[in-house]
């Protein structure tokens, strides 16, 4: 698919070069691959309280493809590998430091070649940088579509980009809406996230996202994780309650779910996983006690 990208500011492809979600995006947490798979292609949402585990279910999923990419290329530049990005939006640079060093250590010292780049914004980077970051990531997974490549794009997190969003918007002097929020702010996140998708077999290549989303007192009814929640194939809900039980991913399978299914899984995983999460469900029933 040649297309010349002038622009940062660009729409989605039409449906009818949109392919079907039918392949494994794998993210090394079992969890996560047996009882909500994610496919390539599939808009993911992540979402929970700060410091749950939820940047750690993104990063697993980069690494895991990384080390993958060598097994699951075909030839020296193979249609399985994944080009993976990760967005970091006004994050500490004490936490950037440490995904710098991960990401060396566990890329740079293997055999494997890194297919993986990092960008961010601190939190002392300007409103107007932050809010076009999201943008230029998208735009560059795009281009590497473009060119056949599978691209996994963890946004972290879209919270902190609606935030400079109202920012410049406040001082431009827009009329306010829910928690301040302008009444774009749905569209400004809409066009980003229905750039990602995966396009047919004449054209190959997809782009998978992982939006993180921060919610505050596990309420994720509030503005922003329900705007993304409506555009999102499904969420990963991580539990502050798990995770102070030492649970680890705190994964609520009873608020998670993934709109793909097991379409998205092989044969030999969907046969062994069949049943599984509603054998959860029940067991989880029968420990409420009966009024």
């Amino acid at each position: 698919m040649d297309r010349q990208h002038s622009s940062i500011i660009d729409v989605g492809p039409r449906i009818a070069l949109r392919g079907k979600v039918n392949e494994t995006l794998l993210t090394g947490l079992r969890i996560v691959d047996t009882l909500l798979p994610i496919g390539r292609g599939q808009r993911q949402l992540i979402l929970g309280d700060r410091n749950t585990g939820k940047t750690s279910i993104g990063l697993s999923t980069l690494i895991t493809n990384n080390k993958n990419n060598y097994l699951g290329s075909i030839d020296g530049f193979g249609s399985k590998r994944l080009f993976g990005i990760y967005m970091g939006i006004n994050q500490n640079l004490s936490k950037l430091y440490k995904l710098t060093t991960l990401f060396n250590f566990t890329f740079y010292n293997s055999s494997n070649t890194t297919l993986t780049l990092i960008f961010g914004t601190h939190t002392s980077s300007s409103a107007m940088i932050t809010l076009t970051l999201p943008i230029l990531g998208t735009t560059l997974g795009e281009i590497l579509r473009d060119r056949g490549f599978d691209v996994l794009i963890c946004f972290d997190d879209l919270t902190k980009h609606a935030k400079s969003y109202r920012q410049i918007s406040l001082i431009l002097g827009k009329v306010p809406s829910r928690d301040a929020f302008p009444a774009d702010i749905f569209n400004i996140h809409s066009t980003i996230l229905e750039r990602c998708g995966r396009l047919n077999n004449n054209y190959r290549g997809s782009i998978s996202s992982l939006p993180i989303i921060e919610t505050v007192n596990s309420d994720i009814t509030e503005f922003i994780a329900t705007n993304v929640i409506s555009i999102t194939d499904g969420q990963v809900y991580t539990n502050r309650g798990l995770f102070n039980l030492g649970i680890r991913p705190a994964i609520d399978t009873g608020l998670s779910v993934s709109r793909i299914g097991s379409s998205a899984q092989c044969m030999y995983l969907r046969t062994m996983t069949t049943g599984i999460k509603d054998e959860i469900s029940e067991s989880d029933r029968s420990s409420v006690p009966q009024l």
